[in-house]
């Protein structure tokens, strides 16, 4: 309400609302208005697939997550992680795990990477 306009407050309220699993369809929906804002920003992009994910729409989640890799997220262990996660509930299992192994070269310690890579399925 103080800003609806700021890309990075609805970006950052939706990340927030969609790890806590809370009033989804106002995340995606702020994330998605944050995209428009800021078109091309890979941790943006990341948001809106996250949110997607938790609404178990993973085909969209999947197409998101692939235009954050693109802009700058293949850098990045958390985005490499929930491409990973994402492709492993597209049944697309032996990716996943090299996503998640990717992630872990990457840096990434979300607390379940280990286990993912070492059992080959998501933990949250």
């Amino acid at each position: 309400e103080i800003d609806s306009e700021n890309a990075m407050i609805l970006n950052n309220y939706a990340y927030y609302l969609s790890v806590r699993k809370k009033n989804l369809e106002k995340a995606k929906q702020m994330s998605f208005k944050s995209n428009q804002l800021e078109k091309d920003n890979g941790t943006y992009q990341d948001t809106y697939a996250w949110v997607l994910y938790q609404l178990k729409e993973y085909k969209s989640a999947k197409k998101w997550l692939l235009k954050a890799l693109i802009n700058g997220g293949e850098k990045s262990a958390v985005v490499v992680e929930h491409y990973g996660d994402v492709l492993y509930k597209l049944g697309e299992k032996n990716e996943a795990i090299n996503q998640w192994e990717k992630a872990k070269k990457l840096g990434g310690d979300s607390g379940f990477i280990d286990k993912k890579i070492r059992e080959g399925e998501v933990y949250e």
